[in-house]
């Protein structure tokens, strides 16, 4: 692992398991393949990686393994990308009659540890570290929030003043 500066996004469906529940396994396939074509091209189309796929959940790092100078303004910007991209998707589901999703997002920026992990057989390219940790209790503090999209200070502090974003208020996160 390399000590980097870099921003991560975390994400993840809410309420998932009663919708999987509620509807055969291939349509939660169909469900999850769509999302995370989706998702990916937002995340891609603004300079970052998908790290890991939980679930319903991922894991994007920007700024790593390539730097990638305005780390804080690529992250937001797939994050808000990923929003339109959840409401066209709902359009369509809405059209055929399915249920519709909604996804919280967390971001944090700062320093961290990336590289590869696992075995010679299977590694997976990761962050690690306190901002990884903060973005991922950003994204479960969206529900409380009741806001879609989350981002630290660092991160606001990395954008450019025609980003507009709304003060929460000082938080404290486990």
């Amino acid at each position: 692992g390399k000590r980097i500066r870099a921003s991560v996004l975390f994400s993840d469906i809410r309420n998932f398991t009663p919708l999987a529940e509620s509807q055969p396994p291939e349509e939660t396939i169909d469900l999850l393949n769509t999302y995370y074509t989706l998702m990916f091209d937002a995340i891609g189309g603004n300079g970052g990686i998908v790290s890991m796929m939980m679930g319903d959940g991922l894991m994007a790092i920007f700024g790593a393994p390539v730097p990638l100078p305005g780390h804080c303004e690529s992250a937001v910007r797939a994050a808000l990308e990923m929003m339109e991209m959840v409401e066209l998707f709902n359009l369509e589901r809405s059209a055929g009659g399915k249920p519709t999703i909604a996804i919280g997002v967390g971001i944090a920026s700062g320093d961290m540890v990336a590289g590869y992990t696992g075995t010679t057989k299977r590694a997976t390219y990761t962050c690690i570290g306190d901002t990884v940790n903060l973005a991922a209790r950003l994204e479960t503090h969206t529900k409380v929030a009741e806001r879609a999209i989350l981002i630290d200070a660092v991160t606001r502090a990395g954008l450019p003043e025609r980003i507009a974003t709304e003060g929460l208020g000082t938080v404290t996160l486990k």
